[in-house]
């Protein structure tokens, strides 16, 4: 995209994202937003190639006149335009495109977001009614999916970043036999899955409400996160990590880890993310970094 603004003679040699905005190839791929704060009123936002480790502050004019609800681990912003009856709108905020859709954004917050297949379907999680919602751009409304045993791990799988490469996925993506095992070891950790995101317990807040964030940080919570090609099951305990990597043979096997490599792991309050720390100077690789009273 750098090269298409300063370069005319190699844009024109080249396809133009805005004559194929849908195209796969045009999609943002291991971006993560850091202050996506639903509160957030400027159109400015930071985010992060987790590849890469190039950090980018981008204007983004098209967020007024919306309002904002997810971004996707992949980099797109999900939207609900103020002006047609909160439709919802995909954002890339690379090449500027907006994909509109007919239907009407769930009032429900959103916990995560995904946007997979061609043309795209919007994947929306809200904790609150333990629902998943699913539209492309001609539905007239969102399709409504309720099945309380698979929520918790569709809804980890989808913040963890297992549809951010947008190939069509089914959902739930994890085979039965690789679910049932996250879940034993659930039990065994003490995890309740009820209370692993913010939404699980946003209607406990009381007039501290860093106090509670601060409560809710020493939970023991899961995460999934897929970083480079693999799957880690991470575990944050009140008194250290652990964590497991799940093979590719869809077996049901999680491997435990001693050792992430070059990878480096964040686990915040409501997300885990998964870098290269030799793309980030500044991090040490195989870390697990604990953020408390911090968003990431």
């Amino acid at each position: 995209m750098d090269l298409r603004a300063v370069c005319g003679s190699w844009r024109s040699a080249t396809d133009d994202p805005n004559d194929s905005p849908d195209d796969p190839r045009f999609r943002p791929r291991q971006w993560v937003v850091l202050d996506d704060d639903v509160f957030r009123r400027e159109d400015t936002r930071l985010l992060v190639n987790t590849h890469t480790g190039r950090f980018l502050r981008k204007e983004l004019p098209l967020l007024a006149g919306h309002r904002y609800v997810a971004t996707t681990p992949g980099g797109f912003f999900v939207l609900a335009d103020y002006d047609d009856y909160y439709a919802a709108r995909v954002l890339n905020p690379f090449t500027g495109h907006m994909i509109h859709f007919r239907a009407t954004v769930p009032s429900d917050m959103v916990d995560a977001a995904a946007v997979i297949g061609s043309p795209p379907t919007i994947i929306l999680l809200c904790g609150s009614d333990r629902k998943w919602y699913m539209a492309s751009p001609d539905s007239r409304s969102f399709a409504v999916y309720q099945e309380e045993d698979a929520y918790p791990l569709i809804r980890l799988a989808v913040a963890g970043g297992m549809y951010a490469d947008g190939e069509q996925r089914p959902v739930p993506p994890l085979p039965a036999a690789v679910a049932d095992k996250i879940f034993d070891l659930m039990r065994l950790f003490s995890v309740d899955p009820s209370e692993m995101f913010w939404s699980d317990v946003i209607e406990h807040v009381a007039d501290d409400a860093h106090a509670l964030e601060i409560g809710h940080a020493n939970n023991n919570r899961c995460y999934l996160v897929q970083s480079l090609g693999e799957v880690f099951i991470v575990f944050k305990l009140q008194h250290g990590m652990q964590v497991f990597r799940m093979d590719d043979s869809n077996r049901g096997v999680l491997e435990p880890v001693k050792s992430i490599g070059h990878h480096a792991i964040f686990v915040g309050c409501c997300r885990c993310l998964a870098v290269d720390a030799d793309k980030f100077p500044s991090v040490e690789a195989n870390c697990i970094y604990h953020l408390v009273g911090m968003n990431l």
